[in-house]
């Protein structure tokens, strides 16, 4: 018993030493997390910016202040993309998923990066992921759509398109890649009705009138088919693409007939 009379008051006072001690790397770490999101800050207002090698700069002086900021991670990855540096932008998307395996963004960027360096089988399971951890992200879905497409699995990329159109209808983007998709396919009557919807939207849309124009000869309606590259050429601006429309309406006045 006496021993333990002698014992109590030294752990004691061992515990009050050690409080401070604790509380200053409490305080300490905050202090770091918070000039971390500081630089990452200002690193973002350069990427935006296009200055883009001062952001990864300030990125990596927002990552040596704090190793935990998954968002310093997925930004300066996304910089290093766009600077085409797809291994050390896959190297940061991993600590970064490592830090907030909840973020569906960081899945769609390193699915781009594993995409743009052609391991379609890692691409289309991050893409997959971010759409298991946001069901409806369409932006996951659609660049999942977009690899099935180059991957030749048309009829995946179909069904991506129409879960993005069951959440989005008026989605222009998954409208007409649906559309370019079945008209690939020869589905011309399904790509038709996408296209239409379209030019119902936007009736100066000239990428949709152009294609119904090519669908319309390819299904040999010549007039119908000079109707929309008539509509198509009022719209152009360019000169070259002015021209080639007009080869392709004087080939088609010769098809057609005589103008009625």
């Amino acid at each position: 018993m006496k021993y333990l009379k002698q014992i109590v008051p030294v752990l004691f006072f061992i515990v009050l030493l050690t409080i401070p001690v604790f509380g200053a790397k409490r305080i300490q770490g905050v202090k770091d997390e918070n000039r971390s999101s500081e630089l990452c800050h200002q690193a973002i207002i350069k990427a935006n910016a296009g200055a883009y090698d001062q952001a990864v700069t300030l990125f990596d002086s927002s990552i040596k202040a704090s190793g935990k900021n998954a968002t310093a991670f997925y930004n300066r990855g996304k910089v290093l993309l766009i600077l085409g540096k797809y291994d050390r932008a896959i190297g940061d998307f991993d600590r970064a998923v490592k830090l907030d395996p909840e973020m569906a963004s960081l899945y769609i960027a390193r699915g781009m990066a594993f995409r743009l360096v052609g391991d379609f089988s890692r691409a289309v399971k991050d893409f997959t992921k971010a759409v298991t951890v946001d069901p409806t992200n369409t932006k996951a879905l659609i660049h999942r759509a977009a690899l099935y497409f180059d991957m030749g699995e048309h009829e995946s990329a179909l069904k991506d398109l129409d879960r993005i159109l069951a959440l989005n209808p008026k989605m222009f983007n998954a409208l007409g890649n649906r559309a370019y998709i079945l008209e690939q396919m020869g589905r011309y009557d399904e790509a038709v009705k996408d296209l239409g919807a379209i030019v119902a939207m936007d009736s100066n849309n000239i990428m949709a009138i152009k294609h119904l124009g090519y669908i319309a000869r390819q299904k040999g309606e010549f007039d119908k088919s000079l109707r929309w590259y008539r509509m198509a050429l009022k719209l152009e601006s360019s000169h070259k693409g002015q021209a080639r429309i007009q080869e392709e309406i004087a080939d088609l006045e010769k098809k057609a007939g005589p103008a009625r």
